[in-house]
């Protein structure tokens, strides 16, 4: 217990029909030893009113039983300071009443002020932890720091994740370098975490990919090259969906992969809602390609893009 806190003590006599107070009983109120006469109307009196009750109840049960009880309250000293106290009392069971005011004040404002540094200083940690990860983002995919900065903002609200815990896997996403693997590395890991988040389409990044659509024997074809990531997959899903738009009365949309450099976790993601959309609307959609040549087999540690049709 800190050396500041000040703890009082006093007691009521029955027989007597009087009250003693402890010298730090009279200083937690504000006055000096002896300047007044001790009661329980002057107690109540400095307890603030909307704990006035409790105080009142907490006495009155003493007096009636040898049970022990308290509680917490506000104090107003005698120059209107407020203190936080904490009462404990008991009777013998006679009337006779003993009990102790700890004022713990100064205890409340040391843990606040240590909670209020560990606060700080976790905000600080978090704060360089954000800029780490929006620098990378702005060099991964090639955005400004608000494109960067709204990918993690829109995936912390979407999915009730801390922006500091989303800031701490891209880190660690990225802990391997940025390289040409990084890209991948990222959609990998935290595909899951932005699958909803959408990148501003004025800070997306140009060429990375390239989409063609065709209408060819009544199929609608959509042929896709280049890179599919998280800062282009709003991008290939636009493109699939017009597809399908245009093939209503054909019923064939056909999804031509083999220019697309890696089908990652983020294209796999765009391709796994395009084929429930499409069988939900009785339209067959067949994916062909994704990485390797049509003719080769695909490598077991690719992930497998699911088809319909």
């Amino acid at each position: 217990m800190p050396a500041t806190t000040l703890v009082g003590r006093f007691r009521f006599a029955s027989a007597t029909d009087r009250w003693w107070w402890s010298d730090h009983m009279f200083l937690i109120h504000g006055m000096q030893p002896g300047d007044v006469v001790p009661t329980r109307e002057l107690l109540l009196a400095h307890v603030q009113h909307d704990d006035r009750p409790a105080v009142a109840d907490a006495l009155d049960r003493s007096f009636e039983g040898s049970d022990p009880g308290g509680c917490e309250y506000a104090l107003l000293d005698l120059s209107g300071k407020a203190h936080r106290v904490v009462l404990a009392v008991a009777g013998d069971g006679g009337g006779d009443v003993t009990g102790f005011l700890v004022d713990v004040t100064a205890a409340r404002d040391a843990l606040l002020a240590e909670r209020v540094n560990a606060d700080l200083a976790l905000a600080l940690e978090s704060h360089a932890a954000i800029d780490q990860a929006k620098g990378i983002l702005m060099l991964i995919y090639g955005v400004d720091e608000e494109a960067a900065f709204a990918l993690l903002k829109q995936s912390s609200q979407r999915h009730n994740v801390r922006l500091r815990t989303l800031a701490g896997r891209v880190i660690d996403a990225a802990a391997d370098g940025l390289d040409a693997g990084a890209r991948e590395r990222l959609d990998e890991a935290l595909c899951t975490v932005f699958a909803e988040d959408a990148l501003p389409a004025q800070a997306r990044r140009g060429p990375q990919l390239e989409l063609c659509a065709e209408v060819v024997d009544d199929r609608s074809i959509l042929h896709v090259s280049g890179r599919v990531d998280l800062s282009n997959r709003d991008d290939l899903s636009s493109a699939i969906t017009l597809a399908m738009l245009r093939a209503t009365e054909a019923c064939t949309v056909t999804i031509d992969l083999r220019g697309v450099v890696r089908v990652g976790a983020a294209a796999a993601d765009v391709l796994t809602t395009a084929l429930r959309q499409s069988a939900a609307h009785g339209i067959t959609m067949t994916i062909i390609g994704g990485g390797v040549p049509v003719d080769s087999p695909v490598p077991a540690d690719r992930p497998q893009v699911p088809s319909h049709g």
